[in-house]
């Protein structure tokens, strides 16, 4: 899998494109863990370049919503194809996850974050 990350607006989006490896959840870990490991992270996940949602790719999910939720962040999915979106509507272990169509509607409604004070 190929991660592109930026910053928009207060939220860190993360582009996934590929097929991910089977110890994908890992490198996802190490590999993003400097953009999520901040109190109240806003991450959004731009999925248009994901092609299937097989075991590796929902562990590198779960590995990011992990994350998200020990840092008391947000976490949106969006701009998933249809056949993949429709999965995540079947499943109910897959309704965790917020699904919205692009990246304007996951960042609307997305809460603030916390003020940072400097010491």
């Amino acid at each position: 899998m190929r991660y592109r990350i930026k910053e928009l607006h207060g939220s860190v989006v993360i582009k996934i494109d590929g097929r991910a490896r089977e110890d994908e959840a890992a490198r996802a870990r190490r590999g993003l863990s400097a953009f999520l490991r901040r109190p109240g992270v806003r991450a959004i996940l731009y999925l248009a370049g994901l092609h299937e949602i097989g075991v590796p790719e929902l562990g590198v999910l779960d590995a990011i919503r992990q994350e998200v939720k020990a840092q008391g962040g947000t976490l949106r999915l969006c701009a998933l194809r249809d056949d993949l979106r429709a999965r995540f509507d079947r499943n109910p272990f897959l309704q965790v996850y917020e699904l919205y169509h692009d990246i304007e509607s996951s960042l609307s409604g997305m809460p603030d974050l916390p003020l940072k004070r400097s010491a």
